[in-house]
């Protein structure tokens, strides 16, 4: 008991608050949905892991993409989504590349909730390692971080 005591109270608190909204989806009827990372939590999770050009491991944690689409209305589509970070940087995502690679929408980078400062608290990343395709300046540029909004067609 002692030890989960100790854990808990060393544990650092999230730089993002984990019940703020944090993802916005606007689907093709106007209707907009709002989820917390605490609510991304609740969907089904995965993590990829990423070699640095220093060779360092990354791994990073969150929601395939996929899986969330599925939890929402008509989003899962066949149809490209439009994503737009913080910053108001967007860019297209294909739907192959939701089949093909399944994106991650990442909360987590090495067991740590990400800020905004360092790309958070949401980022769209590829498994660039597992497909050595990925190796495009195309899909680094989908590979967005600070998401805010993905707008369904």
């Amino acid at each position: 008991m002692t030890f989960l005591y100790q854990l808990h109270a060393n544990a650092e608190p999230a730089p993002y608050p984990l019940d703020r909204p944090a993802l916005t989806v606007h689907l093709a009827d106007g209707q907009r949905l709002t989820f917390s990372i605490a609510q991304l939590q609740e969907l089904p999770q995965a993590s990829i892991q990423l070699r640095t050009s220093e060779g360092a491991t990354q791994r990073w944690l969150g929601v395939p993409l996929q899986q969330l689409l599925r939890h929402i209305p008509d989003a899962d589509n066949g149809r490209p989504l439009h994503t737009t970070a913080l910053n108001d940087y967007s860019v297209l995502i294909p739907y192959e590349d939701i089949q093909r690679y399944d994106p991650l929408v990442a909360y987590q980078l090495d067991g740590r909730f990400m800020s905004i400062r360092d790309y958070g608290p949401l980022y769209l990343i590829y498994p660039f390692d597992d497909h050595p395709e990925l190796h495009q300046q195309m899909f680094y540029n989908r590979s967005i971080w600070q998401l805010s909004e993905i707008h369904v067609e």
